[in-house]
């Protein structure tokens, strides 16, 4: 399988992982705040091993369709497009940083806004789709203002904190992304 391609935004940059990316990984740990944004609650988190971290960025490096986010060369978190379909022409989003100090920057916009464009201009994919815990209202308000629409609700699909909680289905067509 072929490497993804960089892709270049104004401040961010989507790229295949680089060595510096393990200990860049390794130092952000797991943050109880990101954790529970992705949807995984544990009263006991275990510490990131480096065997983990480089698993985790060599599936990244194995798929063609999957980046680390960088900022001047700073890793920040990854970005995939899953389950591409092209005779369908969709796939599943997933993103996500592993800093909390730099939630609600707008950098979740910019690095899916620099995917659009090769997902729906170089892909010529028609539709990407989402799943979000539905009490994430920073990812929620950061996928309405890329395009992405509600398309459903799974009602009480996720066991956090001994509490049931929704997840939301988006999508964005191809002429609904805000780039």
């Amino acid at each position: 399988m072929r490497q993804a391609p960089t892709l270049y935004g104004t401040s961010l940059v989507l790229r295949p992982p680089v060595p510096s990316d393990i200990d860049a990984r390794l130092a952000l740990g797991r943050s109880p705040e990101i954790l529970r944004g992705l949807g995984s609650v544990s009263d006991d988190v275990p510490a990131l091993t480096r065997l983990e971290v480089v698993a985790w960025l060599d599936s990244i490096a194995a798929s063609p369709t999957a980046w680390v986010v960088a900022r001047e060369d700073r890793f920040l978190g990854e970005i995939r497009l899953r389950d591409v379909d092209l005779t369908d022409r969709r796939a599943r989003l997933g993103i996500a940083f592993y800093d909390p100090t730099l939630l609600g920057q707008g950098l979740g916009r910019s690095a899916i806004r620099i995917l659009f464009q090769h997902a729906f201009q170089e892909l010529q994919l028609h539709r990407l789709s989402l799943r979000v815990i539905a009490d994430n209202a920073r990812a929620v308000a950061c996928y309405k203002a890329c395009g992405f629409i509600e398309e459903g609700r799974e009602r009480e699909s996720a066991l956090m904190d001994k509490c049931w909680v929704d997840d939301l289905i988006m999508g964005c067509l191809d002429r609904e992304a805000i780039y």
